[in-house]
């Protein structure tokens, strides 16, 4: 259950940030450029709308998992729904940066593409341990590696690795990097 909530509130982060480039090719960003709203007003009222969507979905799909018969203390469900909403901005960013480098409406499906190849090859949906060998050593290197390993240390079956901290935090600022970058260079025009 807490899984599939992180893959589905990844996903939805990852399409609000790349509903961005639908806004670059209609001209909705040079008009904000144009207002006295500053960028960083609009990035943080995105913020919060992903953090109440991210929210609203946890409860929904915790709800669903209660309720068909899943079981963890309750200090384990509110640890995975705070991480889970946390993780959402993960999604956020790889949609942020496809959508500044991408035109279009493809920028969703590369957001997508990312999410799903990063789900599987992390481990998401099949347990490393599972998997042919050389997809453990390639996990590490994937966007969704240090979510699925932070999912797994709040439910108490592992404990985080370093390497999901580095992963954690060098995509973050990978694709942080790259929206930045694709945020200065869009209103410059």
């Amino acid at each position: 259950v807490v899984m599939m909530t992180t893959y589905g509130v990844i996903l939805v982060g990852g399409s609000l940030g790349a509903t961005l480039s639908v806004e670059r090719t209609t001209g909705i960003s040079r008009m904000y450029a144009l207002t006295p709203i500053q960028p960083w007003v609009i990035l943080l009222v995105r913020l919060t709308a992903l953090v109440a969507l991210s929210a609203f979905i946890a409860l929904i799909c915790f709800s669903v998992g209660l309720a068909t018969g899943s079981e963890m203390t309750a200090g384990a469900w509110v640890a995975s729904a705070a991480v889970v909403i946390a993780l959402s901005a993960l999604g956020a960013l790889i949609g942020l940066a496809c959508g500044y480098t991408i035109k279009g409406e493809n920028a969703y499906s590369a957001s997508a593409f990312v999410m799903v190849f990063g789900a599987f090859v992390s481990g998401m949906f099949i347990p490393l341990e599972q998997m042919p060998p050389f997809v453990s050593h390639v996990a590490p290197f994937t966007p969704l590696y240090g979510a699925v390993q932070a999912i797994y240390a709040v439910a108490g079956t592992v404990t985080m690795p370093t390497a999901a901290w580095l992963n954690i935090v060098g995509w973050v600022v990978i694709t942080a990097g790259i929206a930045w970058w694709g945020a200065s260079h869009d209103t410059a025009r």
